[in-house]
């Protein structure tokens, strides 16, 4: 079976380039995004299976750029991670596909992939 394909959104260099080692060691394709404005090339460019997304984005929150790329793919599955407290009601109400709190618990993480990945 083909690896999915990953868009990690993530505005940490540390924690993105941490979050893609750990993906590509699972197996994962990744393609690493920086800021909502590269996340958005990088989703036109490339066939993304799932996004991994940072709410703390700068100018544009992640709530918006989730709401860009569920625009463009309604049933995209995108994770989004925040170090912001009290963000499940937002994640539930956009029908996000999880919402992980930071910092990261990998193993659920990977749970997480993997079952969004038949």
């Amino acid at each position: 079976m083909p690896a999915k394909t990953i868009l990690l959104v993530e505005d940490d260099p540390a924690v993105r380039e941490a979050l893609e080692q750990a993906l590509a060691f699972e197996n994962y394709q990744v393609v690493p995004a920086c800021d909502p404005q590269q996340a958005m090339r990088r989703f036109a460019e490339n066939h993304i299976d799932i996004a991994l997304l940072d709410l703390n984005l700068g100018v544009e929150t992640g709530w918006d750029t989730f709401q860009r790329l569920a625009n463009l793919r309604p049933r995209l599955p995108i994770i989004v991670m925040s170090g912001r407290p009290d963000q499940f009601s937002h994640a539930s109400a956009r029908n996000a596909a999880g919402l992980m709190e930071k910092p990261l618990d990998l193993s659920y993480l990977f749970q997480k992939l993997a079952a969004l990945s038949p």
